[in-house]
């Protein structure tokens, strides 16, 4: 259900942003607690209980209506203010309590923090002198206990530096200790890793930068400040490559839940007048983003952001995700602090920056792919642990795509659960399992063993690599290029036994009412219907590589609540080394993808080389 679904809602004005703002955010109103310290909406678990997701919901909303607060009516003024003198106050019932080291309350405090700053410290000034020394006392505790040495440690600086913005004390020391943490994350190239166990996703944007542009405006003369501008403004020409033409951000990594958060980045930009691209074109890569997003299937029947991605989603949900979790997306927003005479309104918003079809963002694991509206990722992986809820789907997919997303799997079993799309699956022929196939029983081979880690990462402009081991007994190369549009993936496997391989491509919506239709031709097979066209096959002879269409479980694609088709190729290997090279295509434009489909990429076998020809276009990736 979406009530705001309109391709070309208005975002020019400021007024324009407050409306959507109150759009998705009036919907909560009636779910405020009577003391207005939470918002008690709670459909589904989460790991902190969801007394304490009350607390998460009322502070998610205050990233929006902090910017805004000197432009909020007297309803919503009396909903925060009362609920941050409540859940400040300990002999108040709604008390948010003392924290403890790791808290998730550290995650929620910066945005109360920062609603009482902004607009020149419109809110702070209508509380009194004691609900004042009550706040600062609670936001102060965040300063006094340990939390992660990722994205969090921002939690502390930005929290210290307002106190102390308001005319109090902050431990210093503490704010230093967290800085350093910070810069220590700092990998280069515009690229923060989240912390020693952590990886590079949307975290860069819509945290680290989003904080750090932040911090520069509170603290502008701060060398930190200038640090943190510039490698926002080098983060921008990387980050400019995860978004379509159509404003679809590349679904990859954790937290996809927080949806248009993808976009904070470029408001974080404009707040801080850090300007990496033109402003217009700054605003249209907001707005376009904003604007797909408003297509889509993301609120409930009460008008509230649902937990999911394009509908809702249960699956996509991370351990730390409640039912108001997703209002991390109102981080866009932060342009509603810039003034009502600024440039920005009155700048019309332009088409995309000038790129080209092919991107390193070598920091990741990625390449970037651009072709006719479509953007994809080619993934090498990153070397790292997984502690994130399903982590091979989330950043060990060989690609990620605009238009398909990626899928998460129901089972481990079979193909229909595992969803396993842009993915290598390994069997090992001596494991079997009993199955049911046309209401019988069927023993077959069981269960997949995929891309779990990875080491020897090398990314550069036209391919991505890395090495991938199973135990002792299978080691894989895999090298991802493009040409033309699609996907050539080279794998040299190297086995001490006899296995089966499982290799697939993007998985497309399937609808019973309007089923596609499938082809195979003898080296690959394809699909096309209404919602787009996949197709996978093998660019070389020698070994048998038979057509596999699965037709994968509702629910599990980020973008199709309906069955997917997924392109597949299944091949049994013996001892020894084996190479195989493979090209998928998918496209959302049916007939076009077809078209290309035609256009199959002619691959030769050198010395220590693979060469693909496809059209005009030629490129020779080193083994």
């Amino acid at each position: 259900m979406n009530p705001h679904n309109n391709d070309r809602i208005r975002l020019d004005s400021k007024d324009d942003y407050l409306a959507l703002f109150h759009g998705i955010n009036d919907p909560l109103k009636k779910y405020y607690s009577s003391s207005s310290a939470r918002i008690d909406y709670a459909v589904n678990g989460v790991g902190y209980g969801n007394r304490m997701a009350g607390i998460e919901g009322f502070a998610r909303v205050l990233w929006g209506a902090g910017p805004a607060v000197d432009r909020l009516d007297p309803e919503w003024l009396n909903l925060i203010r009362t609920g941050i003198c409540n859940g400040t106050d300990p002999a108040h019932p709604d008390y948010w309590g003392e924290i403890g080291d790791f808290d998730q309350r550290m995650v929620e405090i910066p945005a109360i923090a920062l609603a009482l700053y902004h607009r020149d410290c419109s809110l702070w000034k209508q509380l009194t002198e004691p609900e004042q020394y009550r706040v600062i006392q609670w936001l102060g505790q965040i300063l006094r206990h340990r939390c992660a040495d990722g994205n969090w440690q921002f939690f502390k600086v930005l929290t210290g530096k307002v106190i102390q913005k308001l005319g109090h004390e902050a431990d210093q020391d503490a704010i230093d200790e967290a800085m350093q943490k910070i810069h220590a994350c700092y990998i280069g190239g515009g690229w923060y890793r989240d912390s020693s166990r952590g990886r590079q996703d949307y975290y860069n944007p819509f945290a680290f930068h989003y904080y750090g542009l932040v911090y520069s405006v509170l603290e502008p003369e701060d060398p930190n400040s200038r640090i943190f501008r510039e490698r926002a403004a080098l983060h921008a020409r990387d980050f400019l490559h995860f978004f379509a033409e159509d404003g679809a951000n590349v679904p990859f990594g954790r937290s996809m839940i927080y949806r248009h958060a993808a976009a904070a980045f470029w408001a974080a930009l404009l707040y801080a007048g850090v300007c990496p691209f033109e402003e217009g074109e700054l605003k249209g890569l907001l707005n376009r983003n904003l604007r797909w997003w408003l297509q889509q299937d993301i609120f409930d029947p009460n008008g509230v952001l649902s937990v999911g991605y394009a509908y809702p989603q249960l699956l996509m949900s991370e351990p730390y995700n409640s039912s108001l979790s997703p209002y991390w997306s109102n981080k866009v927003f932060l342009i509603l602090a810039l003034d009502d005479d600024h440039d920005l309104w009155r700048t019309p918003e332009k088409a995309m920056p000038v790129r080209g079809e092919q991107h390193a963002v070598g920091k990741a694991g990625l390449c970037a792919v651009h072709d006719n509206g479509h953007t994809f990722f080619l993934n090498a992986g990153q070397p790292g642990a997984n502690y994130h809820t399903l982590t091979n789907e989330k950043y060990l997919k060989f690609a990620y795509s605009s238009q398909f997303g990626f899928s998460v799997p129901r089972s481990g079993s079979l193909k229909e659960e595992a969803a396993m799309d842009s993915m290598l699956g390994v069997q090992f022929s001596d494991i079997r399992m009993i199955v049911s196939r046309q209401r019988k029983p069927v023993e077959e081979t069981g269960p997949f063993f995929v891309r779990n880690r990875v080491e020897d990462v090398c990314v550069t402009e036209s391919c991505a690599a890395s090495t991938w081991k199973i135990g002792d007994r299978v080691e894989l190369r895999t090298y991802l290029t493009s040409v033309k549009g699609w996907q050539i993936r080279i794998h040299r496997i190297r086995t001490s036994e006899e296995i089966v391989v499982y290799e697939t491509g993007f998985a497309v919506g399937n609808p019973p009412e309007n089923p596609g239709e499938v082809r195979t031709d003898g080296t690959g097979c394809c699909f096309e219907g209404g919602r787009g066209f996949t197709g996978i096959c093998s660019l070389i002879d020698g070994i048998t590589r038979n057509d596999c269409m699965v037709e994968c479980n509702p629910n599990t694609n980020l973008m199709d609540w309906e069955k997917t088709c997924l392109p597949g190729l299944i091949s049994t290997l013996g001892k020894g080394e084996h190479l195989l090279v493979t090209g998928v295509y998918a496209h959302r434009d049916t007939e076009y993808g077809r078209r290309q489909w035609k256009n199959c990429p002619a691959v030769e076998i050198l010395p220590e080389r693979v060469e693909i020809r496809c059209g005009n276009e030629r490129k020779m990736v080193e083994l």
